[in-house]
């Protein structure tokens, strides 16, 4: 499962996401993997409610995705959310004003209904014996009651830095919404994640009923949440460790596609911008159309999904790949201690796959191209996710630390040192407790070094063991 996003790949394969995404990588110069995650946050945004993917063994799930982003602040996390959901926002602002104008007509209508209902239920009271009188005022307020005026539904689509409860109560109202935060330290804290299991659940599609003491009850079935937090690494580190042990163990964090891009702090250069917008605002014409048609399905009601199936090539080849996936839990695997992460890996991979194929209007069904560029995107997440959540042991830490101080100490010039130079060289941390010469260890056996004792018996090493010896060395007179 090693890979990663080629953006040449993907902008020929796949050029109204590829393009648009390279070309805001090029002009707001924010990471990569940044702005691809801000792209496919759209797509699954915009199309969640139009079509679920048939997996190549029969179940059908949601194509909605959850997307993670963890960049160090100044990375324009928020620049890239607002211009790939720049579509989406403005149809939730003129869903929003419309809104607001059918609910003052509705309370109109309602004040005349109660006013009407009103004056029957007297009529009513004071009809008396008279049997005529009184079925024809039955009569006209059963009818009135059919009549009742009904409020109009909320169409909101996106909601931002609010907390996944109070996502779940405006699900309840919309069936399809999107949680954005581009400062997503609102969505970790610990009330918001006692919404985990319910989170859980609407990404599976499965029904959700919460109990709400003094409120009715939440019962939300059929509905699609497209989650995207961006958050800066001082904030997310507390769902790696201890504290976040439990929410991890609930399988929340393995849903989710994990982006962690390197900075590109410091080499944003105006010579690199090329201030040309078309690719992106092709992707725009596109996010309009799949948003009109998804609007259209709202108003003529109970429209049902499109399914989205894999070519017979793309199911052989997704099976592969989930066996690949699913040995890799094995002792010594990539998954061994991410087999959680594991489990969703290939319904996250397919997710992708029939939202690219989606939007680009990739033909009758998913092809083998299309689930590779998914798996690509997917593998980059994966490695993000294991070196988030399942850090390397000790021993390797350190080795990779020592190694960056013998790099130095071989820029400068030394090949040969004794082993007593370097460990009074190495980082604090390693100088107690044996872990300078465990570090060292891994290295030997990776044959970064090589150790050898010179004349005076002591222990030396040579930082360059691709190199022939020198004759002293190699008979112990160095």
């Amino acid at each position: 499962m090693k890979g990663e996003p080629n953006p040449a790949a993907l902008c020929q394969s796949k050029p109204l996401l590829g393009e648009a995404v390279r070309q805001a990588h090029q002009n707001y110069q924010a990471p990569y993997r940044l702005c691809l995650m801000g792209g496919l946050a759209a797509l699954s945004s915009a199309a969640q409610s139009l079509a679920d993917v048939v997996m190549p063994y029969g179940a059908k799930v949601p194509i909605s995705l959850s997307l993670v982003g963890i960049a160090l602040s100044g990375e324009r996390k928020s620049t890239v959310e607002r211009r790939f959901m720049k579509e989406i926002k403005a149809l939730d602002d003129n869903l929003e004003e419309e809104h607001n104008s059918n609910l003052a007509d509705y309370k109109v209508k309602m004040l005349e209904w109660k006013g009407r209902k009103k004056q029957l239920e007297k009529q009513l009271a004071k009809s008396g014996s008279d049997d005529h009188e009184l079925t024809s005022i039955r009569e006209a307020l059963r009818e009135l009651l059919a009549t009742e005026p009904t409020k109009p539904q909320r169409a909101k689509l996106v909601y931002e830095d609010i907390s996944p409860m109070a996502m779940l109560n405006a699900l309840n109202e919309t069936g399809v919404g999107t949680l954005v935060s581009s400062e997503g330290g609102i969505i970790v804290d610990g009330k918001s994640f006692d919404a985990v299991p319910h989170l859980n659940s609407l990404w599976s599609g499965d029904k959700v009923s919460v109990a709400r003491v003094g409120k009715p009850s939440l019962n939300i079935s059929n509905a699609r949440l497209t989650v995207s937090i961006m958050l800066q690494p001082e904030i997310f580190k507390p769902q790696t460790g201890k504290k976040g042990e439990k929410i991890r163990g609930s399988g929340h964090w393995a849903r989710y596609l994990v982006i962690n891009p390197e900075s590109t702090q410091g080499t944003r250069l105006s010579t690199r911008q090329a201030n040309s917008w078309e690719h992106l605002d092709a992707f725009d014409r596109r996010i309009r159309e799949i948003l009109s048609k998804a609007r259209m399905a709202r108003i003529v009601g109970d429209v049902e999904r499109e399914e989205i199936r894999f070519s017979e090539e793309a199911a052989a080849a997704w099976y592969k790949l989930a066996d690949r996936i699913e040995e890799a839990i094995l002792p010594g695997g990539q998954f061994e201690h991410a087999s959680d992460h594991a489990s969703k890996l290939g319904e996250n991979i397919a997710r992708v796959a029939a939202l690219l194929h989606y939007f680009e209007e990739d033909g009758d069904a998913i092809s083998v191209e299309t689930l590779n560029v998914a798996a690509d995107i997917c593998a980059e997440c994966s490695d993000d996710f294991l070196k988030l959540f399942v850090p390397p042991p000790e021993e390797i830490r350190d080795a990779i630390e020592l190694n960056k101080l013998i790099n130095r100490i071989r820029d400068d010039g030394w090949r040969f040192i004794r082993k007593t130079y370097l460990h009074k060289r190495c980082p604090n941390a390693q100088r107690t407790g044996g872990r300078f010469f465990r570090a060292l260890d891994v290295l030997l056996r990776e044959g970064v070094i090589r150790s050898y004792v010179d004349m005076s018996n002591a222990q030396c090493l040579d930082l360059c063991p691709l190199l022939p010896l020198p004759w002293g060395v190699q008979n112990g007179h160095h």
